[in-house]
């Protein structure tokens, strides 16, 4: 996703103008608030995009994510318990991945969503100035992220439902602010970008009618179950530990309005981590995640902070998590437990200098590589040729060593990702995961192949006759 984005921030900064679907085929070009942003700040400062997602996005999302949850625990529960969910957020996987390596519209609007989420849990919302803001808000975020929106939706929905039972008279408004965001949702979903609409449907119809098409998806994983679990450990323990904050809170709060909204709308983020198991969902099921890690954080520092036996063990506990958490593949580059299970993000300078020289010297031989690499090849060839348009390269797609042996293409060897790291051959829907290649035999033979057309250490381009 980042890489898109870059390229349609790229496009408006280059032409002044939000390019059109035709020539940038993503839907954010009907929902472009965050590129918005971005460009702003880029026009501002002239800093480049990879520096001005951070400044511009980034940080301010993180940095109002630590002010929300702050305030929000606070009016929950106490000082001691807000202080100490901000330090658990401040290593939670998923948080740090949204807010530094993978910086998408769905990380500011989650920001968004958990603002608009504090002013009713507050009830600040009885305030005029206070709902005119919220709304505004609401309506910058339906142009911002659908899956943030949708978050939106579903905690007023908590929000609106506990206050009828509860027979307040704040439902009433809340109730009116529930017609509005849905009239809004309505409004880009189904006439404005049109296709959201479309899509959301077919999700419903995966989810609870006709079940999934799981064949375009089919393909054996190289690792097990167990190591998958190893490599997610600092997030199902963060997890558990939530459920279990929300079990004492409803145990010991059930009566208090507020607690039951938090332990609600935060209980059904807790349950996303099962969305692997829901394919309609597994694809985004991250996005759950790092709204429930943010949400969560309040129940994990609730519970260390509950009895005086939990808060002496607290101490060592969070630093063991802390460390599996922020080792965790999605926040960085080397997980200590399942090091080969992830890809390394981001490119060497020697690859990317590679993918020029391929760009600037393509000619009618098609090209292979890993999934990561060929597919994001058509983004940084359309930011060097910069005609306007989303360009593509000729590019196969071979699932094993075997295809690649008889496709008769150039193959772009990546040394250190084939070697080190998990790595995907096949397309978007026959992506196939293979294990690190160190001491396998066709590595060998690529490092002594005589047609070498390209290597600069890292990068090997091998032409493979057919």
């Amino acid at each position: 996703d980042p890489w898109f984005h870059w390229i349609f921030v790229d496009e408006i900064v280059r032409a002044g103008k939000i390019p059109s679907y035709e020539n940038i085929p993503i839907p954010y070009t009907k929902m472009p608030n965050f590129h918005l942003l971005i460009t702003a700040g880029m026009i501002l400062t002239g800093i480049p995009y990879k520096f001005s997602q951070y400044l511009f996005a980034g940080l301010p999302t993180l940095l109002l994510g630590f002010l929300v949850l702050f305030a929000l625990t606070r009016k929950v529960f106490d000082l001691k318990t807000a202080l100490l969910a901000v330090l658990i957020l401040s290593f939670a996987d998923n948080v740090l991945d949204m807010t530094s390596k993978s910086i998408i519209p769905n990380s500011l609007g989650v920001s968004m969503a958990f603002l608009i989420y504090y002013s009713l849990i507050s009830m600040n919302i009885i305030d005029r100035r206070i709902f005119s803001i919220v709304i505004l808000l609401s309506f910058s975020l339906v142009l911002t992220h659908t899956i943030s929106y949708t978050l939106l939706l579903y905690q007023v929905i908590v929000v609106v439902l506990i206050s009828l039972i509860y027979q307040e008279e704040i439902s009433k408004k809340i109730l009116n602010l529930l017609l509005i965001l849905f009239a809004f949702a309505f409004l880009e979903w189904a006439f404005y970008s049109s296709s959201h609409l479309t899509h959301t449907i077919i999700r419903l119809k995966e989810l609870f009618i006709y079940g999934f098409d799981v064949e375009r998806y089919k393909a054996r994983t190289p690792f097990s179950f167990f190591e998958v679990i190893l490599a997610r450990l600092g997030m199902v323990i963060f997890f558990l530990l939530a459920g279990l904050g929300i079990i004492m809170v409803l145990k010991n709060r059930l009566r208090d309005r507020v607690n039951l909204i938090h332990s609600l709308v935060t209980g059904g983020m807790v349950f996303s981590v099962l969305a692997p198991f829901f394919p309609a969902f597994a694809g985004f099921g991250h996005r759950f995640w790092y709204y429930g890690e943010v949400l969560g954080s309040t129940f994990v520092s609730y519970l260390f902070n509950s009895k005086r036996t939990l808060r002496i063990a607290a101490v060592p506990f969070l630093i063991v998590l802390s460390l599996l958490m922020f080792g965790a593949f999605i926040s960085n580059d080397d997980n200590p437990l399942t090091p080969y299970y992830s890809q390394r993000t981001g490119w060497y300078d020697s690859e990317v200098s590679a993918g020029k020289f391929l760009i600037l010297h393509e000619g009618d031989i098609v090209f292979a590589s890993d999934f990561d690499y060929i597919w994001n090849l058509d983004y940084l060839k359309t930011s060097i040729l910069a005609s306007g348009k989303k360009e593509s390269i000729k590019k196969v797609f071979p699932k094993t060593f075997e295809e690649v042996e008889m496709c008769d293409c150039i193959l772009v060897f990546r040394k250190d990702q084939f070697e080190n790291r998990l790595f995907y051959l096949g397309g978007r829907w026959t992506q196939t995961p293979h294990l690190p290649m160190k001491d396998d035999k066709l590595l060998e033979k690529y490092k002594s192949e005589k047609n070498v057309l390209y290597a600069n250490g890292e990068i090997t381009m091998i032409w493979v006759k057919a």
